[in-house]
Parts: C-alpha cells; sequence; structure tokens
C-alpha cells in the first residue's frame, strides 16, 4: 500500500466513526494541527480493523484541548512520562490519547516510537499521510525497525513489546541492527514494572502466532531478566527421546494457534481465554526441573510437577499482579493438566470421567484444549496410540458434563440429612457420603430422596476409611 491509498483507506475510517470525526471536527474548529498515529495508520496500512485513537497535536494545543473536554463531556486526565504531556479523554467507544507535542514537532514524537512502523501519522485536518521515517516501506518488507539506537535504552519494555509485534504480524522479521541494540538493553527489563511485563506477555499470548513471539523471547536473552523462574527450562529433558522441557512448552503454544481440529479448539474462541490457556501451558511445567529424578533405566520422571507447578505459578502470577480470580483458574488447570492422560491411560473409567468434568466446571473446554496440546506437542515414541485414547476421552468428556448439567442442581439430601440418618458426627466423613450420593445419582442408580437414604443406609454398612470420625 502506497501514501495515497493509505490516506484514502483512513478518511473512509474517519468518516465513519463518529469519534473520529469528532475529533476533526474539534482541530477545524480551533485552526489545531492534529494527526492520527501509531497502531491505528499502520493497521490501516495493513487493513487490519483498530480501536485505537491515539493522536499527537503540534499546533494549537490547549484551545483543542478545551474544545475537545467541552463537546466530550470531559476534561480528561493529564499525565507526564519521559518527558512527554498526554491528555486522556475516557468515551464509550474507547481512551483518546492526545499528545501534546508543540514544542517538540511531530518528526520528534514520531522519531520516540519503537519501531517505524508505529511511526507514521495522519493529519486529519489535511487529510494527508506523513511518513519520515520509511514506516510504509518497512510494512511492506514485513521488517521491524527501531528508529534509533536509543529506542529501547529510552523503554526497556519495548524489548519485549518487539517481541509481541512478532506474535501479532505474521511472517514479519526483525532487523539486523535493531536486534543488536534490543539484546544490549534487555537486562534493564528487570526495571520494569510488572504490570507493563504482564500486559505485554497477555498480548503476546494473544497473537496469531504466539510461539513466534516466545520463540524471540528466548533468543533475545528476555527470558531470564522477565520471568527467572522459567530460566531452568532450558536443558531440562521433557522425557525420553524428547525436546527440552522450554521447547515443548513452546510448542504446546504453537499447538494452540495452528491445529484447528483439536478437540474443543473451536470452543475456546474469546480474546480472553485464549491468552489465559497459553498463560496456563506456558507454566504447566515450570516444577519438571525441580521434580526430575533419573530412573536406573535413564528414564526422567517428574513425579507431583503438577502440584509443585501449581504452587509456583501462584507464587510467579502472584508477583506479576494477576487478579486473585485469574490465578485461581490458571493455578487450577496447572493442577488438574494430567488428569485427561491419567484418565485415558486408564481405559476412560466412567466413574472418573464424570468426576473430572464435574469438578472443572466452566473451565472444561480450556482444560481439554490444553490437555490437547500437551499430548500433541510432545513428541516421542509411542505417541500415536496414546493420541488416539486421550482424544476419545477429550471428545467424550464435554458430552457427560453435558448430561451432568441436565440433572437437577438441588441434592437429594443435604448435610444435615445425612447426620439425622446415620448418627454421625460432623465431619469429612459427611462430606465423603454426599460425594458418594451424588456419584450414585450420576450413574443413574439413585434419583429420589427415598432412593438416597436407603443408598446411604447401604453404605454406611460399610467399615468407614481409616482417617475419618464416625
Amino acid at each position: 500500500m502506497n501514501r495515497e491509498r493509505l490516506a484514502t483507506s483512513l478518511r473512509t475510517r474517519v468518516a465513519c466513526e463518529p469519534l473520529l470525526q469528532l475529533l476533526r471536527e474539534c482541530a477545524v474548529d480551533t485552526g489545531a494541527t492534529l494527526y492520527l498515529v501509531g497502531g491505528s495508520v499502520r493497521d490501516a496500512a495493513l487493513r487490519r480493523r483498530c480501536q485505537d485513537a491515539d493522536l499527537t497535536v503540534v499546533r494549537h494545543a490547549a484551545p483543542l484541548v478545551d474544545e475537545i473536554s467541552r463537546r466530550l463531556g470531559t476534561r480528561g486526565f493529564r499525565f507526564h512520562k519521559r518527558g512527554v504531556t498526554t491528555w486522556r479523554f475516557a468515551t464509550p467507544s474507547g481512551d483518546v490519547d492526545l499528545v501534546d507535542a508543540v514544542r517538540c514537532g511531530l518528526e520528534h514524537d514520531l522519531r520516540r516510537r519503537e519501531l517505524t512502523i508505529n511511526a507514521m501519522a495522519y493529519d486529519l485536518v489535511e487529510q494527508n499521510v506523513v511518513d519520515p521515517l520509511g514506516g510504509l516501506k518497512d510494512l511492506r518488507a514485513k521488517r521491524l525497525r527501531a528508529p534509533g539506537a536509543d529506542t529501547f535504552r529510552e523503554d526497556p519494555a519495548r524489548c519485549l513489546r518487539a517481541a509481541r509485534f512478532l506474535a501479532e504480524l505474521p511472517g514479519f522479521r526483525i532487523e539486523r541492527d535493531t536486534r543488536r541494540w534490543l539484546i544490549r538493553e534487555a537486562p534493564r527489563l528487570r526495571r520494569v514494572a510488572v504490570e507493563r511485563i504482564r500486559e505485554e506477555l497477555s498480548k503476546l499470548f494473544g497473537g496469531i502466532r504466539p510461539h513466534d513471539g516466545l520463540a524471540a523471547v528466548h533468543e533475545w536473552g528476555l527470558l531470564d531478566p522477565l520471568l527467572p523462574e522459567l530460566s531452568p527450562l532450558h536443558g531440562c529433558a521433557a522425557g525420553r527421546d524428547r525436546t527440552d522441557v522450554w521447547r515443548h512448552t513452546v510448542k504446546t503454544i504453537e499447538m494452540s494457534a495452528t491445529r484447528p481440529r483439536l478437540p474443543s479448539f473451536g470452543t475456546v474462541r474469546d480474546r480472553d481465554e485464549l491468552p489465559l490457556l497459553r498463560w496456563t501451558l506456558f507454566l504447566h511445567d515450570m516444577a519438571k526441573p525441580t521434580t526430575l529424578v533419573v530412573e536406573p533405566s535413564g528414564k526422567p520422571t517428574f513425579h507431583g510437577h503438577e502440584e509443585r507447578g501449581a504452587a509456583m505459578a501462584d507464587a510467579l502470577l502472584k508477583r506479576l499482579r494477576f487478579e486473585s480470580h485469574t490465578r485461581r483458574r490458571i493455578t487450577q488447570l496447572i493442577r488438574w493438566h494430567l488428569r485427561p492422560g491419567h484418565l485415558a491411560d486408564a481405559g476412560a473409567p466412567a466413574r472418573g470421567m464424570r468426576r473430572l468434568a464435574r469438578d472443572a466446571g466452566d473451565d472444561l473446554p480450556l482444560l481439554c484444549l490444553h490437555a490437547a496440546c500437551d499430548a500433541q506437542g510432545s513428541g516421542g515414541s509411542g505417541d500415536a496410540a496414546r493420541w488416539r485414547r486421550m482424544s476419545r476421552v477429550l471428545r467424550t468428556l464435554p458430552e457427560i458434563q453435558s448430561k451432568l448439567r441436565a440433572l437437577p442442581d438441588t441434592p437429594l439430601l443435604s448435610g444435615a440429612d445425612v447426620i439425622r440418618a446415620t448418627g454421625l458426627t460432623p465431619g469429612p466423613r459427611i462430606g465423603e457420603l454426599l460425594r458418594k450420593i451424588a456419584e450414585a445419582r450420576d450413574d443413574g442408580r439413585v434419583s429420589t430422596r427415598r432412593q438416597a437414604l436407603a443408598y446411604l443406609e447401604e453404605v454406611t454398612r460399610s467399615p468407614a476409611p481409616s482417617g475419618t470420625s464416625s
């Protein structure tokens, strides 16, 4: 796409979007020189949809801010970052960021951006494209190029952002000097706020090819300053005749992006669910290096890595300041990620299948797709036969869950009912009996309160398991 076609595309967008049309009218009314910049221009050149509204004003900033405030009914919020003043206006269509570049000028503002493909501008009043750094040429060449050697020194988070763009823009490659500048500044990522690290990685995991972005994170030396907990995955054998745990991890994430026929692939499509799945895949084997034991036969084992990994993942996610609800979901999926495989190896016992379908709840599609990606990303001998067993389990579990959800929500008996009928004192045994009754209903052995009481009498005739109170 050349400048003229890009300008035409952006004119059409402005005409179709009331918010951009309002901003253009504000610029015309105040005599301001106002540019649409960054992702909006880049994505228009790539013919991608974009919700961003990042702008730069280089003349009459104060009257423009006043007019925008009047038209939007809000004064907006002003903040300063690295010597730049930005106004942010919250609108129903999303945030509008307006950079005040009256003193420094447009080209200086564009040069402070992380990549040339994000350093193009569109004059909302004159309706033409400004591209002083050759961003359009780099887009056509699918090249990520920094405006200068200081780009990553000014903001080390841009190192991770470059990897994120490899995940979001398939086929792009990083320019040689840019790669060298980036690697030189990578150790300074340790100083970046954890919230920014979390957001950039989540966007990377939401990309079309997250495995490309993650491979770059390793290749450029970003992993250790970002997440040192995961560095031991390099060189740790994932199993006999298998690659190391890091390459296995990247491969599982690749499966989540490239294998649409995997069980539950079509179900996990929400823009928030895919990053969550990939965070889980990213962290699911993080405890393997600490649980590795090599048997006399030479086979590596990792007993308990799912439980240990869930605890380690929780600590890492807490450090990155994830919300507690998201942390719980990710750690629970890690804790359960071996259960579908165990069921497949055991011949898919009906009771175990029902229990997992019940336990996983709304996250069953995520668990099934996780298990599928994990299995397909493993490699090694004998996996074809195991995959056939696993695939049957993963396709059956949602059907079982659907049948379970068709049953009445109200339990046949309460804890008080069990205590009255058995004379037991409150304790773990009561919960165990309630689970047995629920499983019996799932099996179709009981369906009424009377049948549940009869079944309760039957099971309490047997001796209580050791460790329970009676």
